[in-house]
């Protein structure tokens, strides 16, 4: 028998190679701006170390849900799995590049990121440990390991945007944070909900029992919620680019030294670089 909703599957398959595509490629315009400037003022250190703990929980949740879809992952196409694998390498890339050039003002990072990424990792850590080493059974399929490196990533999400969004109104400038990295991610977020509530919409049509935040082989709450933050704080970033802090093309070229102005009076500009601390 034919199926009558045939229709969907494409859709939703063209849906997340799109979406797969705008989030790839959204990594890439930060990496060449910062290589370009050889210099990371303006772009938060805070969010390049919470991004690349934040994908290499995505990408352990991504993996194990690609490999056995009954972990609570939901459904993990091929399409998330590459972009994980190469979100996590993206990431990888500017989080070194925070130790190689320049970072202006911005020498150390906040208490409150060691702090929340020190108890993600024991959490992960400590479920890996009472799961695959200890083997306990009583533990609530919910909070299996892979759902929880779901959960630090999408708690990481939330929390991540801030720094940015703090130092961007902090200099009143968006100069030194890629706008084609907001309009992909902008873009790649709205085709992966879209792909979300296809896939869910095929599953009623045909099963008629998945529920939308539901667990098992279908929805994938980990990945809207990646989508639905990723939009909210784009947006933030747009208006802060586009209406709040406008910039012209001849200032965006100008270097940020100002930044290193030592408070001494003088108009001398320090060209010391400082040193990043954990």
């Amino acid at each position: 028998m034919v199926d009558p909703y045939w229709y969907l599957v494409y859709i939703s398959e063209v849906f997340g190679w799109i979406y797969f595509c705008a989030w790839s490629i959204s990594f890439y315009p930060q990496v060449y701006l910062n290589w370009k400037r050889k210099s990371v003022a303006g772009f938060s250190i805070d969010f390049a170390i919470l991004n690349v703990v934040g994908f290499f929980f995505y990408t352990c949740y991504s993996v194990g849900g690609f490999v056995y879809p009954y972990l609570g992952t939901g459904n993990v196409g091929v399409n998330d799995l590459f972009f994980a694998l190469n979100a996590f390498l993206l990431c990888g890339c500017q989080c070194a590049q925070v130790f190689i050039y320049d970072r202006g003002t911005q020498t150390k990072f906040r208490s409150w990121v060691k702090y929340l990424l020190v108890i993600e990792i024991t959490c992960f850590c400590t479920v890996f440990l009472m799961e695959g080493v200890f083997q306990l059974k009583d533990i609530p399929p919910g909070f299996n390991t892979f759902r929880v490196a779901g959960y630090n990533k999408a708690l990481i999400t939330l929390l991540k945007y801030m720094p940015q969004v703090y130092l961007n109104w902090k200099r009143k400038s968006t100069v030194g944070w890629s706008i084609f990295n907001i309009l992909c991610d902008f873009t790649g977020g709205a085709f992966s909900i879209a792909q979300e509530v296809i896939d869910n919409t095929y599953c009623n049509l045909t099963r008629g029992n998945c529920n939308f935040f539901g667990s098992g082989d279908s929805f994938n709450i980990i990945k809207f919620l990646l989508g639905v933050l990723s939009i909210f704080f784009d947006i933030i970033f747009m208006i802060q680019h586009y209406y709040l802090y406008p910039q012209r093309d001849e200032e965006a070229k100008k270097p940020l030294l100002e930044e290193n102005k030592e408070d001494s009076g003088n108009a001398i500009v320090s060209t010391k670089k400082p040193v990043v601390t954990l």
